[in-house]
């Protein structure tokens, strides 16, 4: 249950995220602001096609790319690597356990992606283009659940058993 919930999750995080860049996109400057000084005033800018043409690249090349490595994962034969594992045995269980995580390290990347690139639409809609509001949470936040995300599949495979449900 958990696989579809998060399968649907990424396929409309990847649907929102193409939208909230197209939408971006259109409201934003031709130069875009991406550093700031000490005091919140723009002192590094981004041309809009640039930042339009790595945005995009960027998004797609990390759901492609992660899921080439799902579909290699999913062909490993890890009961030839370790015939011991409970998981190894249980390979129906270990295949929903990657495909499961991997929709939803994919779903958090995308829906981060979405705030950072909602938050600098943010900043540049306004004139002047100042940091006035302070966004460290939602970095302190993203790389929190990232390495959550990182640890669980691991930390799973160590520490339990697969379940009939899984």
């Amino acid at each position: 249950m958990t696989n579809i919930f998060f399968k649907f999750w990424r396929v409309a995080s990847v649907v929102i995220i193409t939208a909230v860049i197209l939408f971006c996109y259109t409201n934003l400057p031709d130069s875009i602001a991406i550093g700031h000084d000490d005091q919140g005033y723009p002192n590094r800018f981004i041309n809009k096609q640039q930042f339009f043409y790595w945005t995009v690249g960027i998004v797609f090349s990390i759901n492609i790319l992660m899921d080439l490595l799902k579909g290699l994962l999913l062909k490993i034969d890890f009961k030839g690597l370790n015939s011991n594992s409970a998981w190894a045995n249980e390979p129906t269980a270990l295949k929903n356990l990657i495909t499961g995580w991997f929709s939803a390290f994919l779903a958090f990347v995308n829906t981060y992606l979405i705030f950072v690139i909602l938050g600098l639409n943010n900043i540049n809609s306004r004139k002047g283009q100042m940091l006035d509001f302070n966004y460290n949470w939602l970095l302190i936040f993203g790389v929190f659940v990232l390495m959550i995300l990182l640890f669980f599949v691991p930390l799973r495979l160590l520490f339990s058993n697969p379940t009939p449900e899984d």
